[in-house]
């Protein structure tokens, strides 16, 4: 899937815009807020994803959400099930998985949220991971 399709959420018309806090520590590699969808695809199954992607084209990893899927898991019987239990687990294993732009995603930061958290969640996010 190689579509090059990318949403975002408007910083002038969403009222669930928020603006990141600066990463004053260089080391930091904590992502901005996932305000971007891209879409996801594992064997056959097709899904989007909040994320925090930079810029189509930028080596860069996103960090994403959890995965909303449009369709249900190929029958267990189907031979398409078995190409898209490989791809479920690298997603859900904390390995690199591709978006629609082709981009590497990994789900770690943002690990349990389904859509963007709000700001104050999203620094509690933030502070966890700088104690971790």
């Amino acid at each position: 899937m190689n579509d090059r399709c990318q949403w975002s959420l408007s910083e002038d018309q969403s009222p669930d815009w928020y603006e990141a806090e600066v990463n004053n520590n260089e080391d930091e590699e904590i992502p901005g807020p996932p305000f971007d969808i891209r879409l996801v695809q594992a064997g056959p199954r097709l899904g989007w994803a909040w994320g925090f992607h930079t810029y189509i084209g930028d080596d860069s990893p996103c960090d994403s959400c959890e995965i909303n899927w449009l369709d249900p898991e190929p029958d267990r019987d189907s031979s398409d099930y078995e190409n898209y239990i490989q791809e479920l687990q690298a997603i859900e294993g904390r390995e690199d998985f591709f978006n629609s732009s082709d981009q590497i995603c990994q789900i770690n930061f943002f690990r349990g949220c389904y859509q963007p958290p709000t700001e104050e969640e999203y620094k509690r996010l933030r502070r966890e991971y700088n104690t971790d």
